[in-house]
């Protein structure tokens, strides 16, 4: 039982870059169909986008640094 939800907690390189270009793609044309509808969120959604990836890549270097 362990040995099967490790494995399901595990993805390949491959795996992992396919369901990453797939939302991105996903995202992308939401964006480009409901451009006219949701272009005042535009702004704050870049906002939040730089806040959480800084916080983010913060946490990551924080932790990279503490293990070295």
């Amino acid at each position: 039982m362990i040995e099967t939800a490790r494995k399901l907690t595990k993805a390949t390189y491959g795996e992992w870059q396919a369901s990453l270009f797939g939302a991105s793609f996903i995202a992308f044309g939401l964006g480009v169909l409901l451009a006219g509808y949701l272009a005042w969120l535009a702004i704050p959604a870049l906002i939040i986008g730089i806040v959480m990836h800084g916080w983010g890549m913060y946490r990551i270097h924080q932790r990279n640094n503490s293990t070295s």
